[in-house]
């Protein structure tokens, strides 16, 4: 074995991971066992009744080392495009999963005021079956999503359901400054996942050479349980090449 394989094989590359909404380090089993021989994992809690901006300020401390690979799926892809154009210096490189960085349409805004308002007067049971599953692909069946979907759901709890609805509903629309945003940006999302603004997304593209899209097919949100395997390969390509510069 060469130096520089016997050293790439002590220094795993670190990808720190947000979550998406009531999402917690379950979200990450499957692709973590796919890709740990070559990378570090570390989960970050969002934190509590906090505000879209004030969650990246909190980041920006939270972050110790100077420039972080990022990962981000759902609202935490939001989060961390967010982090990325308001703290530039802080990006090695970025990889958003299931998310479009603009604002939630009408439907989504109202869904959540709706679920606030039944929250307030019933007591909360977690998320229905149905609702775990229309997070899923149309063709997965598979019992085992679902269950860790409500899984998550149930350890995170209902108070941590009223802070995310409440505090990270707002948001702006980044197409602006991500169109300016230097380094390379890449998306990874289903194309027909109805979460996703393709159009918004495209138009990113074709104002930013630096953003890449890569696109699943079917219609599932929740890629890190489904495709574990499929973004283990993209993190290899995307978060991969800055290891083997270190070592050079």
């Amino acid at each position: 074995m060469n130096e520089a394989a016997g050293l790439r094989n002590v220094m795993k590359t670190k990808v720190y991971l947000l979550p998406g909404t009531m999402c917690n380090q379950r979200l990450w089993h499957k692709l973590i066992a796919c890709a740990e021989a070559n990378f570090e994992f570390i989960h970050i809690p969002i934190p509590a009744n906090k505000d879209i901006k004030k969650i990246a300020q909190w980041l920006n401390s939270y972050l110790i080392e100077g420039k972080v690979c990022l990962l981000g799926f759902s609202l935490g892809g939001y989060i961390a495009s967010y982090f990325a154009v308001k703290y530039p210096h802080r990006i090695k490189q970025l990889l958003v999963v299931g998310n479009s960085p603009c604002r939630l349409s009408y439907q989504e805004v109202t869904q959540r005021q709706q679920l606030l308002n039944f929250v307030s007067t019933n007591k909360y049971k977690g998320v229905s079956h149905q609702r775990a599953s229309q997070l899923l692909d149309s063709n997965n069946d598979e019992l085992e999503h679902i269950n860790t979907i409500k899984q998550m759901d149930a350890e995170l709890g209902v108070d941590e359901l009223v802070s995310q609805m409440t505090y990270t509903t707002e948001r702006d629309d980044l197409l602006e400054p991500l169109s300016q945003f230097k380094n390379e940006i890449t998306f990874y999302y289903s194309e027909q996942d109805p979460l996703i603004n393709l159009a918004w997304l495209q138009q990113l593209a074709d104002s930013n050479t630096n953003c890449r899209l890569v696109v699943s097919n079917g219609n599932g949100h929740m890629l890190p349980l489904e495709k574990p395997e499929a973004l283990a390969q993209l993190i290899e390509q995307t978060f991969g090449r800055i290891s083997l510069c270190s070592v050079r």
